[in-house]
């Protein structure tokens, strides 16, 4: 389970990395939001395990980091905003993506899940020694 925000933003990233449309619904609520992804907006807990399923398909996601997060908690709500990147392979071809994120979490049954979902990509910096988040995960 998510115990805090932060543990709900890392099983996120780690779903994404094991394809695993299955621990995504988990993490979301029915009336889940996202934006800047690869669809741009979609809403819908079964919006986002259709993408996530198609994307499955086609691409793996090898290695992911999260850093600099700040979490924001208002009772059972919280904002959290950090910085990602990740690295894979999508229909045969390498990819790394870096970018900033912020999701709004809902504490509901014991656990946090995820509302929204909005992410922004930046210019990649691959072996860019000043990027804090090259090669490092957030525990």
């Amino acid at each position: 389970m998510t115990a805090t925000p932060r543990d709900a933003v890392t099983a996120w990233w780690q779903a994404m990395q094991d394809r695993d449309p299955e621990a995504l619904a988990r993490l979301t609520l029915p009336d889940y939001l996202a934006s800047g992804g690869p669809a741009g907006r979609s809403a819908g807990r079964a919006a986002l395990v259709a993408e996530a399923t198609a994307f499955f398909a086609e691409a793996r996601i090898d290695e992911w980091a999260v850093d600099g997060m700040e979490v924001r908690e208002y009772g059972d709500a919280a904002v959290c905003s950090y910085d990602w990147r990740e690295s894979g392979v999508h229909l045969g071809v390498s990819f790394v993506m870096r970018g900033l994120a912020t999701d709004v979490l809902i504490r509901r049954d014991g656990g946090w899940r995820h509302l929204a979902h909005h992410v922004s990509a930046l210019p990649d910096t691959a072996g860019d020694e000043t990027d804090p988040g090259h090669g490092r995960r957030e525990r």
